[in-house]
């Protein structure tokens, strides 16, 4: 029996059609067909596969059957394009005179944010842990004399998922020796134009550069999306006396919000807003509208959503969220337009309110500005600068880098910091501080996610549709039922025992 989406094998004629069809690729041939044979006969498929049933069925089903939805074109163009992607990068670096070297995937736990996925092993009691980036061993090949090294990297974090997080996903890695920042951002914004190029992308360098505080006080967060404006103002001079706080920003938007408010005062409260006002300046007789009606630059923008708080980060963050939000319901930023951003002047640290200590903005081996120095010693961290910095675009953050520390002293003082102990150092990073006493030389680098940027590239709503096999919102595999339980036999030639909940 012919159903859809068997395969089967046609003996005819081709010809050419009276009427091309420009919607398919053999759109200008038919063939005539003498005679067929049914390879495979299909079973009723579980959901249509066509582009105008994208979001046929729920996400999970087509995940089940993932080998189904890949027949979309949509999906298959996109896979397709990756390809693409990864043979241009490798092209480009491998003219630039990179080495691509491939690093360790069972290796040593060490802390780097993430929760880490362990590798039960032989050696009962003892583990390997899968990467959450090759940090560790490209800087070791810096201290190998590799002054070079890319890599198109396997990585795995175990953290909480979003549209553009999966559990294991691939990034672009560089690392070089006898190189500054100013020489890292040519190549990079180099590579980005001729392998865009390439692909049909025309983007211009060099990419415009912002002030990591700057994007904090205009965007509410440190990944800004430059393509549409509404940015944040800070009237706290004018305001704060009315909200009984100290800290006051305002958005002004152009446009009637009143039927997605619930969602606007959910996505403010779960960004540690305190006080949310909304208001029609033109309609509203308040003394706040005539304050700000005074203010008004642009007579267009005539609602103010204002965001009160004791804490200056949470009041710039809460609105933060909120203009993003306002661009996915409203559509104000062009999906065409690729705007690549450097965010630079990073601090070193940040503040962690629920521990009440500091931890790396980036990493533990960042180099500090030199500027700054002097802050360690009156320990006021908040004040201390990194020579990191982030490439975002179009309000993702694409890749992360830094200029690397170089010497061991400035390294132990980093750890020291961090209260990371002597004996503590020497266990989780034992093997890495030794290269410190043989000559380890000046070097840094950049790691950029393939995801992202493909997500970006094809206007996909989440990476999983960038993906072959990803895994759903909740980290499982549907289509292999993994994670999954295993045998008490696979546990006991571990020596592992679950811990069951009281």
């Amino acid at each position: 029996l012919l159903t859809k989406e068997s395969c089967i094998e046609i003996k005819g004629v081709v010809k050419k059609r009276h009427e091309a069809n420009s919607q398919i690729k053999t759109g200008e041939i038919e063939v005539l067909v003498n005679d067929y044979k049914i390879l495979n006969s299909s079973k009723q498929i579980p959901f249509e596969i066509n582009e105008k049933n994208d979001n046929n069925g729920n996400e999970d089903l087509r995940l089940e059957y993932r080998f189904l939805d890949l027949r979309r074109q949509k999906l298959a163009e996109n896979i397709k394009l990756r390809s693409k992607l990864l043979l241009l990068i490798r092209n480009f670096f491998d003219k630039e005179g990179f080495s691509e070297i491939e690093t360790p995937i069972l290796g040593k736990s060490t802390p780097e944010g993430a929760r880490d996925y362990l590798v039960p092993t032989r050696k009962k009691g003892s583990f390997f842990a899968l990467p959450q980036s090759p940090q560790l061993f490209k800087q070791l090949l810096m201290a190998a004399g590799f002054e070079k090294y890319f890599q198109i990297a396997r990585v795995f974090r175990d953290e909480d998922l979003r549209k553009d997080r999966q559990p294991e996903f691939t990034q672009l890695d560089i690392e070089l020796s006898f190189a500054n920042q100013e020489v890292l951002f040519e190549l990079c914004e180099r590579m980005w134009v001729e392998v865009l190029g390439k692909l049909g992308f025309k983007i211009e360098a060099p990419f415009k550069r912002m002030d990591y505080f700057y994007s904090l006080e205009h965007y509410g967060n440190d990944k800004p999306d430059t393509r549409y404006e509404y940015l944040i103002n800070d009237y706290s001079d004018l305001l704060a006396s009315k909200y009984n706080k100290e800290y006051v920003k305002v958005v002004l938007f152009d446009r009637d919000i009143k039927e997605n408010e619930a969602i606007i005062k959910e996505t403010f409260r779960k960004n540690n807003g305190q006080i949310l006002e909304i208001i029609n300046i033109k309609e509203s007789d308040s003394e706040v509208a005539k304050l700000l009606n005074g203010k008004l630059e642009n007579k267009d923008n005539y609602l103010a959503i204002i965001s009160a708080n004791d804490d200056n980060e949470d009041a710039l963050k809460s609105l933060g969220a909120i203009r993003t939000l306002l661009n996915e319901l409203y559509q104000l930023a062009n999906p065409k337009q690729l705007n690549f951003l450097w965010i630079v002047n990073w601090p070193m640290f940040e503040y962690d309110k629920e521990t009440q200590s500091y931890a790396p903005a980036h990493h533990a081996f960042t180099q500090f500005e030199e500027s700054t120095l002097e802050f360690l010693k009156t320990k006021e961290y908040a004040k201390v600068r990194a020579k990191s910095y982030d490439l975002v675009l179009n309000g993702f953050e694409l890749g992360s880098g830094s200029i690397r520390i170089h010497d061991l002293e400035t390294q132990k003082m980093m750890f020291d910091i961090l209260n990371i102990s002597e004996k503590q150092q020497q266990d989780r990073f034992g093997f890495f501080l030794k290269s410190f006493n043989y000559g380890l030389p000046p070097h840094n680098g950049v790691a950029f996610g393939i995801e992202r940027i493909m997500m970006i590239l094809t206007e996909s709503m989440s990476i999983r549709d960038v993906i072959a096999f990803p895994k759903n919102a909740k980290g499982t595999d549907l289509l292999t039922s993994a994670p999954s339980t295993v045998t008490t036999e696979q546990l006991d030639e571990y020596g592992l025992k679950l811990k069951t909940k009281e």
